[in-house]
């Protein structure tokens, strides 16, 4: 009977380590693939939302990214400041700060950064009298840099970019 009592024992612990390695293997798989979904999502949406601003992508590819509710009030696709430029390119910079979101969880929020490096001009068909007489090209506004906190959420197993918020940079001294 104390044979079968010390199987009984053994069997049991070997059986918890199992499924305790087994949980901790699916958790971390699952923050994983989370984790990069969400870097790729937020990457090409922040950039695709640049893109929109500056007049070079289509505002189509929005809802693939962002939730409806959140870009009726997006108060920076209605900006105006680079209509009449003719944009060559561009080149939107995200650099993800903190990512915060558990293997059950539905939810993230993403802290991040974003600049923008444009490369265009006014066409001629549009500049001033006094632009015209100048030779050089007229480029486009500096991109204003900006810090955002983002809320993600989960719906039928897909993440979107619910919420956005801009952070205030910090004035260095």
């Amino acid at each position: 009977m104390e044979y079968f009592l010390r199987f009984l024992l053994c069997l049991l612990r070997w059986t918890l380590i199992v499924v305790v390695v087994v949980s901790l293997s699916v958790g971390a798989f699952t923050f994983a693939m989370n984790y990069a979904n969400i870097t790729i999502l937020v990457t090409d949406g922040m950039k695709t939302r640049t893109g929109v601003v500056l007049g070079y992508t289509e505002r189509d590819e929005l809802p693939k990214f962002f939730a409806e509710s959140y870009l009726a009030g997006d108060r920076r696709l209605e900006d105006t400041t680079y209509t009449d430029f003719t944009i060559i390119r561009f080149d939107a910079q995200v650099e993800i700060l903190s990512l915060h979101t558990l293997p059950w969880e539905d939810t993230a929020t993403v802290r991040l950064t974003e600049t923008a490096t444009i490369d265009g001009e006014l066409p001629i068909s549009k500049q001033t009298p006094e632009q015209l007489a100048n030779p050089n090209k007229i480029r486009p506004p500096e991109w204003q840099d900006g810090s955002y906190e983002l809320t993600l959420v989960k719906t039928q197993e897909q993440w979107i970019i619910a919420d956005m918020k801009e952070i205030p940079l910090k004035q260095e001294a």
